[in-house]
């Protein structure tokens, strides 16, 4: 079929997925556009108008070769201890967009993600549009955050236990929200505390006091009144030893739990009904039931009568009719 449209002029643009696309087939058509690698990268082709033409010129290529340096967008345990301002400049990456609940770590020329790390649940996923091998970052692997990067991303993306114990409780005689960090033998506490803000219901948002109160414990708390509802507690910048927690204040009246006896004795009075009643006055009618009595019989006799005269007619309905056909004849 390719043979008879290429004898036609027929030109059939086929469009390849993977590294192992049958070129030769493709050929046979007169164009292929191979998704691999380069995205878009089309074999030459005649002066005639194709689908490749069209598909570059709505997309455009999405793969950039071009050095351009990262850029670190924002601080994370990926990039901690790397040393990303002396890290030299890559020769391409592959555009994408972010998910729009995903961390962008860094970027390229100030507006593409490079790295990008999405949380969902307890598992956890991360993106780098480069390459790291000779190719675009030929650069990157003789620097000497080379081997630190890469151990950092796979040690965030491996399960491991909660290197912190932290907590979010209310101080009823203060009225404040008081958040307790115990850091693990593992973690290293920072040089400098970070900067802690407790988000709230109302536009609530406020900084919190952070202090250490003995060697791996630190503890921060806010005066957050009478509001209600949910809260949280972050960082400014995300930081391993102090990971976001929240807690939720329900209404008061939600707290309050209980049965109002003085009223419920007034609802029983006024029915006509009684307050706190035993199980055996629960069925104790106190006088006021009138008996009464229902004879069935007659109308299941009836029913009797009526099904076996219908269950009569279905066995002897074939003969009926043959009767009835022979008296018309």
């Amino acid at each position: 079929m390719a043979k008879e449209a290429a004898q036609q002029k027929i030109t059939i643009s086929t469009v390849g997925l993977g590294q192992d696309v049958n070129r030769a087939l493709s050929r046979k058509g007169g164009e292929l556009c191979q998704v691999a690698g380069r995205i878009f990268s089309a074999i030459p082709r005649g002066s005639s108008r194709s689908c490749c033409g069209d598909v570059m010129e709505h997309t455009g290529s999405t793969a950039i070769e071009k050095p351009l340096t990262p850029q670190v967008v924002k601080q994370a345990g990926n990039t901690e201890g790397v040393g990303m301002e002396t890290a030299p400049a890559l020769k391409g990456y592959v555009r994408f967009i972010a998910k729009p609940s995903a961390d962008t770590l860094l970027t390229m020329d100030d507006k593409d993600p490079l790295f990008v790390r999405w949380q969902y649940g307890l598992g956890r996923s991360a993106v780098f549009s480069s390459d790291a091998k000779a190719r675009w970052a030929g650069d990157w692997v003789a620097w000497s955050g080379f081997d630190r990067f890469w151990t950092n991303v796979a040690r965030d993306l491996l399960p491991h236990s909660q290197p912190v114990e932290a907590g979010l409780r209310y101080d009823n005689d203060s009225g404040a929200l008081v958040a307790d960090y115990r850091l693990s033998r593992h973690v290293k506490e920072p040089a400098k505390a970070p900067a802690i803000f407790a988000v709230g219901p109302d536009g609530f948002r406020k900084p919190m006091s952070l202090k250490r109160i003995a060697p791996g414990t630190y503890r921060a708390t806010v005066p957050v009144g009478s509001r209600r509802g949910l809260f949280r507690v972050r960082p400014l910048e995300e930081s391993r030893a102090f990971p976001e927690i929240g807690l939720y204040l329900p209404e008061q009246e939600l707290e309050e739990y209980g049965s109002d006896a003085a009223l419920l004795r007034q609802v029983s009075a006024y029915t006509g009904g009684r307050f706190q009643p035993s199980g055996a006055q629960v069925f104790d009618s106190g006088g006021k039931a009138i008996p009464s009595r229902m004879s069935l019989w007659p109308g299941l006799l009836g029913l009797a009568v009526l099904l076996n005269l219908l269950e009569l007619l279905n066995r002897k309905w074939k003969g009926v009719l043959e009767l009835l056909s022979r008296r018309a004849v």
